[in-house]
């Protein structure tokens, strides 16, 4: 159920790992009509009330979603962080090159942040494509340092326009990716799902909305397992309002804002590492 040695090192080199069709499609459809009856209601569903999906929370606890999260992390414990989902019709704009990792301010990839996309209709080349950029999981750099380039494919671009209905990828947060906009295909629609896993180690910024801590709280009092007591621990965060709000105007090194540390625990000369 998890994943075999060469999806393992497949995702450590290029930072993702795609399973095609691993939804069933009687799975797929049910999830895409319980996004269909909320379209009207959330026509931007941004994961603060997902508690009332009941399809949607089925895909946070999947089992083998769950046990490939394992792999990934190392078998570390690791926090729900947030859900997305939307149907996305024909004329669908793109979006530009970015990364989606979630740190104030960008130093360092020490920890793993996962995202699991749901493509509950495949892709086919009509509504929209993914692009992927191998490796990119591994630099240390602005959300939009690359959003200058678009949706231009780049050296090194992976282009995902033909996986079946069902398809699930796993993609390290930090892999630089785009949407590249299509003209549509008759009346298809690309119903998209991500949801994101931080690993244990670190506090990580919240989910950017407000009441995230009622959505973990709501989402722990549907879904708790006693197996996974961390899985919507809310201490596993600290407020990205506040975070951004500290940074704003700050000018500088900000590391000469941490504590001293003793000369003994300083890298030597000709061994200090790049974290830019």
């Amino acid at each position: 159920m998890g994943l075999s040695e060469v999806e393992k090192e497949q995702f450590r080199k290029l930072g993702y790992v795609i399973r095609p069709g691993m939804l069933s499609l009687e799975r797929s459809e049910a999830v895409a009509r319980e996004i269909d009856r909320y379209v009207e209601v959330e026509p931007r569903f941004d994961g603060r009330n997902i508690h009332r999906y009941d399809r949607l929370c089925d895909l946070v606890v999947d089992p083998e979603t769950l046990a490939i999260t394992d792999d990934i992390m190392g078998g570390a414990a690791f926090t729900f962080h947030h859900c997305h989902a939307a149907r996305h019709d024909p004329g669908l704009a793109g979006i530009a090159w970015h990364h989606d990792y979630e740190q104030v301010p960008q130093t360092n990839r020490k920890h793993v942040q996962l995202h699991v996309l749901h493509y509950l209709d495949g892709l086919n080349g009509t509504v929209g494509d993914l692009l992927l950029l191998p490796k990119s999981h591994r630099a240390v750099m602005r959300r939009d340092a690359l959003s200058f380039l678009g949706e231009q494919e780049i050296p090194g671009t992976v282009v995902i326009n033909d996986i079946p209905p069902g398809t699930v990828i796993f993609a390290h947060s930090a892999l630089v990716h785009a949407r590249r906009a299509q003209p549509g295909g008759g009346s298809r629609k690309r119903y998209f799902i991500d949801i994101a896993y931080m690993q244990d180690g670190v506090q990580w910024p919240s989910y950017g909305r407000e009441g995230w801590r009622d959505t973990l709280e709501a989402m722990d009092q549907k879904l708790h397992m006693d197996a996974r007591p961390r899985l919507f621990d809310a201490s596993t965060f600290f407020d990205i309002a506040d975070a951004v709000g500290r940074m704003q105007g700050a000018t500088g090194s900000l590391a000469m804002r941490l504590p001293e540390v003793a000369a003994s625990a300083r890298p030597v000369s000709g061994a200090i590492p790049i974290v830019q």
